[in-house]
């Protein structure tokens, strides 16, 4: 009975990593046919969200916060640094010490983070693969970060990918931050790609409903690998 049991279990494993494996063998097959890539950076090519999670809880406690937990900052993803600050003193308004200054906040955090925490992220070796394969393949590909520009390319060459890279468009180089499309919309536009042509790699919410209102195709990520089956269409349709 236990050896039945065992054989029934391995054998429904098997199925579901084959199931797992021609997914996986479809989006790639699938991605190949678009001309250009754009990829978020922070939580999609690099493990860097956990850091600036760890950096803003630094800041906090020097300016006498208490520290928040991951699940707060994933809800802040893809925001730019100062949104994010706001955000935290209007939120928490209730233990907000008193005169604080969102600006300097947000100054001090950076500064931490470029300090300290940017040096430990290090790159998702699946992507790493992708991205290296994409250009060997004649695919254009951009980074769509609210980074900042100094601060995606010290990531980018740290990880070795800066060679890959075709452009980089950093927060900074817009006027409206994600989950406005006008940072797809100009790396697109640096890769001479149609809309149409590009297709988007997110790991948040904004960063996807970014890429919605930019009329373009995307992947949704998580944790270094898809976090879906099937890309996901502008109009809301997979295949």
């Amino acid at each position: 009975m236990e050896s039945k049991f065992i054989s029934h279990v391995d054998s429904a494993t098997l199925t579901n990593i084959a199931f797992i494996m021609n997914n996986l063998e479809k989006l790639n097959s699938d991605i190949s046919l678009y001309q250009s890539l754009i990829f978020d950076m922070d939580g999609t090519l690099i493990n860097s969200e956990i850091k600036h999670h760890e950096a803003w809880n630094h800041m906090l406690e020097a300016f006498g916060f208490k520290r928040l937990g991951s699940d707060v900052f994933y809800g802040f993803a893809s925001l730019p640094g100062i949104v994010i600050t706001n955000k935290i003193c209007e939120q928490y308004q209730s233990a907000t010490p008193e005169k604080v200054d969102p600006v300097a906040m947000n100054e001090y955090k950076n500064e931490v983070y470029e300090n300290i925490y940017i040096k430990q992220a290090e790159a998702f070796p699946f992507f790493v693969q992708l991205v290296k394969e994409a250009h060997a393949r004649g695919q254009r590909i951009a980074v769509a970060t609210s980074s900042r520009q100094h601060e995606a390319k010290f990531l980018l060459e740290k990880a070795g990918l800066l060679p890959y890279i075709d452009t980089i468009v950093s927060g900074d180089m817009v006027e409206h931050g994600k989950p406005n499309p006008d940072i797809y919309l100009l790396a697109a536009q640096k890769l001479q790609s149609k809309a149409d042509q590009c297709l988007v790699f997110e790991d948040s919410v904004l960063g996807m409903k970014g890429a919605k209102a930019a009329k373009m195709d995307a992947i949704k990520v998580f944790d270094g690998h898809f976090d879906c089956e099937a890309i996901i269409r502008a109009d809301n349709s997979q295949s």
